[in-house]
């Protein structure tokens, strides 16, 4: 009996000291251990397709990798904002080249999917980011959703159909040299069911699993295919909070991000943030789900108040 006791207690140690050198090589390895790779050489193509590229983290992309000597085709919905964003990378870089097109990613369409995709094949594609996403105005439960149905529809399509179908029409080229990157940009959101962000959060676990399913199916080919799934970064689209320990901003979370390539499969890009995953993966499932049910009532009141008192 006391050798069947210690066997299971020295079992149960071993289990967690596993655990926890697993934890802290998620949150080490690639920000600290690990050196970046050579992007150029395994994209195999001098080219980077950035979706959502005229704000935020799609933005900061492009400008890194337009440092790191990579030319940017910016793709986005407004042609002013990308005629704007191409100035100002060429501006800092004059050496690469820039192209744009305009793309409205609630557009449904696989008749205009393949309009983009044909542009987009007329250049040698190493990297593509699908970077383009979109929230609720706040977060709430789903009959309630702010836009309705239109809104939960437009959300489900951006989150869901670009990564899907770009990775798809970029694809063939990328196997033909035996060489790519393809990184999708999900959000912690995606890591856990979270209440009041239903679709965003369920669209972004998508995201997860179609990249692991893609590497399995073409990582034998040369191709890298990569999740990133940040928390809090100081955007327009999480409006703009101050940066902090856990909060950077979108070029310092881009520049760590493009680090992690070929070193991590899924990781949350930031090591604050991957620091902030593993905490909350340990806390019981209630308290976690009690935090984030507050936090969602919290920002609704908040933007709610402010559309109060700007009408």
């Amino acid at each position: 009996m006391v050798c069947c006791v210690t066997g299971a207690g020295v079992i149960a140690l071993l289990f967690i000291a596993y655990k926890f050198i697993n934890i802290l090589l998620r949150i080490l390895g690639p920000y600290v251990f690990c050196k970046p790779i050579d992007l150029k050489k395994q994209a195999g193509a001098n080219w980077a397709v950035v979706t959502g590229a005229t704000d935020g983290i799609g933005k900061s992309y492009c400008f890194e990798l337009a440092k790191r000597g990579f030319n940017i085709y910016l793709v986005s919905r407004t042609q002013s904002k990308l005629e704007q964003t191409k100035k100002e990378i060429l501006q800092k870089h004059a050496n690469i080249e820039v192209k744009i097109a305009v793309f409205d990613f609630k557009n449904p369409s696989p008749a205009d999917y393949r309009k983009i995709l044909a542009k987009l094949n007329e250049v040698e594609v190493g990297i593509l980011i699908n970077n383009v996403g979109m929230f609720f105005e706040y977060p709430d439960i789903i009959h309630r959703i702010a836009g309705g149905i239109d809104s939960l529809a437009d959300v489900t399509t951006v989150n869901t159909l670009p990564p899907t179908l770009l990775s798809a029409g970029v694809l063939p080229q990328m196997v033909s040299r035996r060489a790519g990157i393809v990184v999708n940009i999900s959000s912690g959101a995606g890591a856990i069911p979270i209440p009041q962000m239903s679709i965003y959060s369920a669209a972004k676990k998508y995201i997860t699993w179609l990249t692991a399913i893609l590497r399995k199916e073409y990582g034998h080919q040369g191709i890298i295919f990569q999740t990133i799934a940040p928390h809090k970064v100081s955007t327009n689209m999480s409006g703009n909070p101050d940066t902090s320990f856990f909060c950077p901003d979108s070029d310092s979370f881009a520049k760590s991000a493009l680090n992690t390539i070929g070193n991590s499969s899924e990781t949350t890009g930031y090591i604050t943030h991957q620091l902030e995953l593993e905490l909350m993966t340990l806390l019981p499932e209630f308290l976690l789900n009690d935090f984030i049910s507050k936090t969602g009532d919290s920002i609704r009141k908040t933007v709610l108040s402010r559309k109060e008192k700007s009408q």
